[in-house]
């Protein structure tokens, strides 16, 4: 995973490219979830991110209306941590929304989240013309195992894939001792080439949710670069655990 520095004001407060305005431990503010729905939290820890440095997470805490105590904001990531990431704009079904005043609180445990510790970071640029908001909604396809692009996921809390990309920002790296094979390869509308469900091995019934998208699109293994070659498209591809216990292993 990457990783470079944020820096911080004077008086403690997070300030990076990724949130509008710095953020401070004690600051109750308005935020997008990462469904696009608005709510105050309150700021109640400001840490840097130890795997990426660049980044800064928030823990915070929410409050139901009519209610008195404050509750966590974020379920826990698979480090325990009710953390989040702040993104200036908003998401929508299709990506970043940096058009939308305002700021997304995405926590660690969520799909936009885990896809920007990832590496895919909405508020940076690619060489060679690539959109880095285009890798982000590729992910977040693929973090939820959403083959059709439609937003209905296909995937099951804790599961673990082997993600790499075309751009060498996460490269294929198999898990020791973890037999491994391929899913799928993506694109921001979606799967742009299927050879395994994660959780099924009927590939026929996800072809039968989108079939005219997967149309051509569903077949062995095929490295890469063919794939790439067959569906410009295509940004992103995962491997996952032949084994379905290993498939959830910590």
């Amino acid at each position: 995973m990457p990783a470079c520095s944020k820096p911080s004001s004077s008086d403690g407060r997070a300030s990076s490219s990724s949130a509008a305005a710095p953020i401070g431990v004690g600051d109750t503010i308005e935020v997008y979830d990462e469904g696009g729905k608005r709510g105050t939290v309150r700021i109640d820890e400001v840490t840097t991110d130890r795997e990426d440095p660049e980044l800064t997470l928030y823990v915070a805490s929410v409050r139901a209306e009519g209610a008195s105590e404050w509750q966590p904001y974020c379920l826990p990531d698979h480090d325990g941590r009710n953390a989040a990431i702040a993104v200036a704009g908003g998401f929508g079904t299709d990506g970043p929304r940096p058009d939308v005043e305002g700021v997304t609180l995405a926590c660690t445990s969520g799909a936009i989240g885990k896809c920007i510790r990832l590496g895919y970071k909405p508020w940076e640029t690619l060489p060679g013309g690539a959109k880095m908001a285009d890798l982000i909604t590729a992910c977040t396809r693929m973090i939820r195992a959403d083959y059709c692009g439609d937003g209905t996921p296909h995937t099951k809390d804790g599961t673990w894939i082997d993600v790499y990309d075309r751009f060498g920002i996460q490269k294929h790296e198999p898990k020791p001792g973890v037999a491994e094979r391929f899913e799928a390869a993506w694109g921001p509308k979606g799967a742009t080439y299927l050879t395994i469900g994660r959780w099924t091995d009927h590939v026929e019934e996800i072809v039968r949710e989108c079939p005219e998208k997967l149309a051509g699109r569903v077949g062995p293994a095929l490295p890469p670069e063919e794939i790439s070659r067959r569906f410009p498209e295509t940004l992103l591809f995962n491997d996952h655990a032949v084994d379905a216990a290993e498939r959830l292993a910590k």
